[in-house]
């Protein structure tokens, strides 16, 4: 394995870095060091949040797509009537 270091200026530029680099299909794993003195906002929490319910399998369950979208647009379409 090799290992590459990277230096970012803000942390949610390095969430953003690591959420590309995750995608990239050679790269096995991104660790992400946030200091806390230069830590704003709150991406971390966000971060966190959306890697905690990522799923390779999220729409699995849905057959036919087409009926999927249509009853998606149905649903909004009864909700705001």
């Amino acid at each position: 394995m090799n290992r590459i270091s990277v230096t970012v200026d803000q942390a949610n530029n390095a969430f953003l870095l690591a959420e590309w680099l995750e995608n990239i299909r050679f790269v096995k794993k991104v660790d992400v060091k946030i200091e806390e003195t230069h830590q704003k906002g709150n991406a971390g929490e966000i971060m966190k949040m959306l890697n905690s319910i990522k799923s390779n399998n999220m729409f699995a369950g849905i057959t036919n797509p087409v009926a999927y979208q249509r009853e998606l647009r149905d649903e909004w379409e009864r909700e705001y009537k």
